[in-house]
């Protein structure tokens, strides 16, 4: 099962990694809280230097010198990768080439989409796909070797200490019988010694950096948050209304509908995640034949779409839901300043300015036990708010029911007894 997740797994990376690139284009360099992303540019360590955290590089090229170090994993796209020293994690490549010396070292999985030369040590699988592997005579692959649809070129000497395998089979479909191939006496290259590792405390700058970085893009973020939202009041303002009365009217009932919605929608998105897998599964055994090649790419690309359609609707509904409840906020806050006369543009502006403010407050503090819960519970009571209202085209109020009709007096009976009723 490893041979197999790695590969789908790899090519699933790959394809969000190349996504991003066009997210991370305008910026040369992009840090996160445990490694560092550079775009368009070459990155060089220098010998002996130790690099704490992830390191990904699009559209540059990457040297790990002799002696050095990367404690992280690293992530490759569009450019040609030498390892000459030491990455303590995972090694992936897109769209480039992979060169590893003599004395370089991967301590986990190394994953190719081009050509792969290994001439040092991997201390886990070795996969490829759509290219070729070269294993010179220093190579230890201390895991499995995978090459789909590509080819193979062993000096002797080279060890594989687990399975060889060039194709992935699908259960039900015949596949001819692969000519046994005669086990080869391991050899065993020792392991380089062990570094120790320390825990990787950052420094004052280094703090100050991340925070104001962080700032820049949570600000940037809810500017253009802010302004979706004028965009949505401006071109729905009667749906606006109607989910804003919606909440005021079912709260409650808004926010258990909107955390069962999420629930729901990550449901689908995991049977979603599955069906993709299936697909490209199908797919590669469908590349294994040359005249079926196109079909399998095909069948690669089209399936991320079945991710879509579900996350775009829950973000959909998630924005308008948010700006239906700024429009509550901002005219309660408005009323307490005893400020009249206020527009729908003016309320969901204020609304806005508090509840990104807030989220973004948290983001910056804890993004993931602090800032997206809070996203979560601040959006369900939208989001159960525009189910209710059916996206704003409905009313949710309940109509009050007419006062029960008086009985006429006993003399008014009398009169009218016997009379026919009046048209």
């Amino acid at each position: 099962m490893s041979k197999k997740r790695i590969v789908w797994l790899g090519v699933v990376v790959g394809f969000l990694f190349l996504l991003a690139t066009q997210v991370f284009a305008a910026e040369e360099s992009f840090g996160f809280d445990d490694g560092r992303v550079f775009v368009d540019e070459d990155v060089s360590l220098e010998p002996g230097e130790r690099f704490n955290g992830d390191l990904a590089v699009f559209g540059g090229d990457l040297t790990i010198p002799q002696g050095s170090t990367v404690n992280g994993d690293v992530f490759v796209s569009g450019g040609t990768v030498l390892v000459a020293g030491r990455v303590d994690g995972d090694l992936a490549v897109t769209s480039g080439d992979l060169l590893l010396d003599e004395s370089g070292y991967v301590a986990g999985d190394v994953f190719g989409l081009g050509k792969v030369d290994v001439g040092g040590q991997v201390g886990g699988d070795l996969a490829n796909l759509f290219g070729s592997v070269v294993l010179r005579s220093t190579a230890v692959v201390h895991g499995d070797l995978l090459a789909l649809s590509g080819s193979v070129e062993r000096e002797p000497g080279a060890t594989v200490l687990g399975d060889e395998v060039a194709e992935v089979p699908l259960p039900g479909m015949p596949h001819p019988p692969a000519e046994p191939v005669p086990p080869e006496a391991p050899h065993l290259v020792p392991e380089p010694p062990e570094v120790p590792l320390r825990p990787h405390v950052p420094t004052l700058g280094q703090s100050i950096a991340r925070f104001v970085s962080r700032s820049l893009v949570a600000t940037f973020l809810g500017l253009l948050f802010v302004g979706l939202g004028l965009l949505i009041v401006y071109i729905w303002p009667r749906q606006t209304q109607q989910v804003s009365d919606c909440i005021t009217a079912l709260p409650w009932q808004s926010f258990a509908l909107g955390l069962l919605t999420y629930v729901i929608a990550l449901g689908l998105e995991s049977l979603a995640l599955v069906l993709m897998i299936l697909v490209i599964l199908v797919a590669a055994a469908l590349i294994s034949t040359v005249i079926l090649i196109p079909v399998g790419l095909f069948l690669i690309l089209i399936s991320g779409l079945v991710l879509l359609p579900v996350p775009l609707a829950l973000v959909g509904a998630m924005v308008m839901g948010w700006v239906g409840l700024a429009d509550l906020v901002g005219r309660k806050v408005l009323a307490l300043l005893n400020v009249r006369d206020v527009k729908p543009a003016g309320a969901v502006v204020v609304g806005l300015l508090l509840s990104v403010g807030l989220a973004a407050t948290f983001w910056l503090l804890k993004p993931f036990c602090c800032g997206w819960p809070f996203i979560i519970l601040l959006t369900s009571i939208g989001l159960g708010a525009v189910l209710n209202s059916r996206f704003g085209t409905q009313s949710c109020r309940q109509s009050p029911a007419a006062p029960p009709s008086e009985p006429l007096p006993l003399e008014a009976m009398d009169e009218e007894a016997g009379q026919p009723d009046a048209a």
